[in-house]
């Protein structure tokens, strides 16, 4: 009975915990089948896409073609997205063919932001005109508005998450107060006691699991998967 108890003990004190601080997650099949350059992919800020395009839009407008000014990422826009930019520069000087050397840079990040750069520019680039600029504006500030409407959502998420996990971890926190008493802990000891403490384990464990199912965001989706 002893062991019963403090296992139950236990999952109570990992609900506590994990009221006030972030589970932690990892999964053995993701973790064994993760490379290298799978991992620096998702690793993408998609806070530095706004600024990639302003840069873009900044080189547009002192004179340089398109393909040019995106050969001009391969120096000046961010270190991490460099090599993706240097595969469209090479795929453009080697075969002129500037929409596949677009379609490579999606290929090597596999990021939603990405996408949306990606098939903005080759409609761009097609199409033509005079409203590249215009374009590129509109592109920075709808890349901007999403991040910020993102941002809220995660903030009222983990608010909504923070009190889902107190609700879970405040009758365990009043049971193991009340076990310091002796009789109280001899009611818990019982059989009676264990078989509802094993009851209520089972319930506020599927209750968190429920809960973090839930408030799970569903991730962007990409336009070029």
């Amino acid at each position: 009975m002893g062991l019963v108890l403090g296992l139950l003990t236990g999952i109570g004190l990992i609900l506590i915990w994990s009221a006030i601080k972030e589970p932690v997650k990892f999964d053995f099949i993701k973790f064994a089948k993760r490379s290298p350059l799978l991992n620096r992919r998702k690793k993408i800020d998609a806070q530095l896409w706004p600024d990639v395009v302003d840069d873009l839009a900044s080189a547009v407008r002192a004179g340089l073609s398109l393909p040019h000014a995106v050969a001009e990422l391969c120096v000046s826009g961010p270190e991490v997205l460099r090599p993706a930019f240097e595969l469209c520069r090479a795929k453009y000087q080697a075969t002129g063919d500037f929409t596949t050397g677009l379609s490579l840079i999606a290929q090597e990040l596999q990021d939603p932001q990405a996408d949306k750069f990606v098939t903005s520019l080759q409609v761009a680039y097609e199409v033509g005109g005079a409203d590249l600029g215009v374009l590129l504006r509109t592109l920075s500030e709808v890349m901007r508005e999403s991040l910020v409407t993102r941002g809220e959502i995660l903030t009222r998420q983990g608010w909504t998450v923070s009190a889902a996990r107190l609700a879970v971890a405040a009758p365990w926190a009043t049971a193991l107060v009340l076990s310091t008493r002796a009789s109280t802990a001899s009611v818990y000891t019982s059989p009676g006691g264990i078989r509802m403490l094993a009851s209520c384990a089972v319930v506020s464990v599927f209750a968190y699991c429920a809960m973090m199912f839930i408030a799970k965001l569903p991730p962007d989706s990409r336009l070029l998967a």
